[in-house]
């Protein structure tokens, strides 16, 4: 199975090649998922330019080796498009409801070579087999079905079959083994609003979020949060992103109108502008179709965000090495409306954004070929493969960007428990680095203000930005994700859609 990619609700595209079949289509049916590649590239990738000359060949029988031969440097480099031949898991990854254990990892290095590693859970989500092995945060992960973990077998720690974990606890400065258990996936509810809380110190309602991922169809987790932070007379927020990998910019803008200043919301100000490759701007802007997307706009089956709305001219946001694409993109965009504390280290890196392409299905993402002008045989070919290629660049209301560096760098630079696994606290703990970082630049009251204590461990979580071990069915990191109609509910004469 390829590296599975996708989302949940997919913008409506130009459907430029939605009446034909495959374009110059090549000599064998075998190469029918090359050529949808390239069809789909070649109109809606952001380096489309690139795609001239580059036709499929019958040479090109592998579509993954294919789809990887056709990226742009820059997109390779960071690993940002990708190619699944698995849709059902995409559409259940990007619901929130995958197949899966129910915890969220980093690594550590268990020897000196780097070849063997520890799994430390991050977070566990409620009603999981995770949770019910009684896995909880700061637990390590020692062996995969007795073996150590290495680059070769850790992607058993995100499969969909029975694995045995030995279990590893911190003593003294060692790492010794504590138990063995088995945990079998399943089909699971990924709810990202995994905890909130209200803090009264110094005179102030204080209302923290630790939110996982942006998860459209939970968007109503996120207005019943906010509207409990509004009932109890919340000053100020911190909002914890510190492991969120990003997903859907519907999610985005709908977490952003809740915290916004309540006139740019009620105005629907622009949050975000799109740039696409020069033929899709050039459509859109000849069809005046805005490429932006505002503030205080929802789904038919959401709540009005301003009902939850706190009304802010400043919110704390945790944001680390682990946080990529929409939590980028909520943090600096919206700087030019709020100021924004960013408490954490250097982002992740992500500053685009993309669609998901299917052959002809336009509940699974914006179409290629019409599917009446398909054969049975061919969408029986097709039907399992989407590409989430990257087809535009973000910026800010003015336009502005952060492909120069390439990430955010915070305000208040520190590492989770001062880089030691060890002093991880619990998510929510004032203890905490980061949160008690927050509550002392709102309250000003030094017992906060997170002091380093002496370690005893030698298990340090690896900087984000050279681990090569991160979850193959992550879809939320690589890039913004654009999400806000289904092709279908538009006149089929209407080309560009928002």
């Amino acid at each position: 199975m390829i590296k599975k990619i996708g989302i949940l609700f997919l913008l409506p595209l130009l459907l430029i090649q939605s009446s034909c079949k495959p374009k110059d289509p090549v000599a064998d049916d075998s190469k029918l998922v090359s050529q949808f590649v390239y069809d789909g590239l070649s109109t809606y990738y952001l380096w489309a330019d690139e795609m001239k000359n580059k036709k499929p060949t019958v040479a090109d029988t592998d579509p993954v080796e294919y789809f990887e031969s056709l990226l742009n440097a820059t997109d390779k480099d960071h690993g940002w498009s990708f190619i699944t031949d698995d849709v059902q898991s995409l559409l259940a990854d990007f619901a929130g409801e995958p197949k899966a254990f129910g915890f969220s990892l980093t690594f550590a290095a268990a020897n000196e070579a780097r070849t063997e590693y520890y799994a430390i859970i991050k977070y566990v989500f409620p009603n999981t087999p995770a949770s019910a092995a009684g896995l909880q945060r700061k637990d390590i992960i020692g062996k995969i079905n007795g073996n150590a973990i290495t680059q070769e077998n850790y992607t058993l720690l995100y499969g969909t079959d029975a694995a045995s974990f030995t279990m590893y606890k911190l003593s003294g400065s060692s790492v010794v083994q504590d138990r063995i258990v088995t945990v079998t996936p399943k089909t699971i509810q990924t709810n990202p609003v995994l905890y909130n809380r209200i803090y009264e110190a110094g005179g102030k309602k204080i209302g923290y979020l630790f939110y996982t991922d942006f998860i459209s169809n939970y968007n109503d987790s996120l207005y019943s949060v906010f509207s409990s932070f509004r009932q109890a007379g919340v000053t100020d927020l911190v909002l914890d992103l510190r492991y969120n990998h990003g997903g859907a910019l519907t999610a985005a803008s709908y977490l952003c109108s809740m915290i916004a200043p309540a006139a740019v919301v009620q105005n629907k100000s622009p949050l975000v502008i799109m740039s696409y490759n020069d033929f899709l701007n050039s459509a859109f802007d000849k069809e005046k179709v805005s490429r932006t997307n505002s503030l205080g706009v929802y789904g038919d089956k959401e709540k009005d965000p301003l009902g939850a709305n706190l009304n802010l001219n400043k919110v704390y946001i945790i944001a680390t090495g682990d946080s990529y694409s929409a939590s980028e993109l909520t943090t600096f965009c919206l700087k030019p409306y709020i100021e924004v504390v960013h408490i954490g280290e250097n982002t992740g890196g992500k500053y685009t954004a993309s669609w998901t392409l299917h052959p002809y299905d336009s509940d699974i993402g914006v179409y290629i070929y019409s599917p009446t002008s398909l054969t049975t045989a061919e969408k029986a070919k097709l039907g399992n493969w989407a590409m989430q290629p990257i087809v535009a660049k973000y910026t800010n209301k003015s336009g502005a960007d952060f492909s120069n560096p390439g990430y955010l760098m915070p305000d208040y630079p520190l590492k989770e428990g001062f880089g030691y696994i060890r002093n991880w606290t619990d998510i929510g703990d004032p203890a905490d680095v980061y949160l008690g970082e927050a509550l002392y630049l709102i309250t000003g009251d030094i017992n906060y203000k997170p002091v380093p204590p002496p370690s005893l461990s030698r298990v340090k979580a690896l900087p984000q930005a050279g681990v090569t071990l991160h979850n193959p069915r992550d879809v939320r990191r690589e890039a913004v994700i654009i999400d806000n109609l289904k092709q279908k509910s538009l006149p089929p004469m209407q080309n560009i859609m928002r």
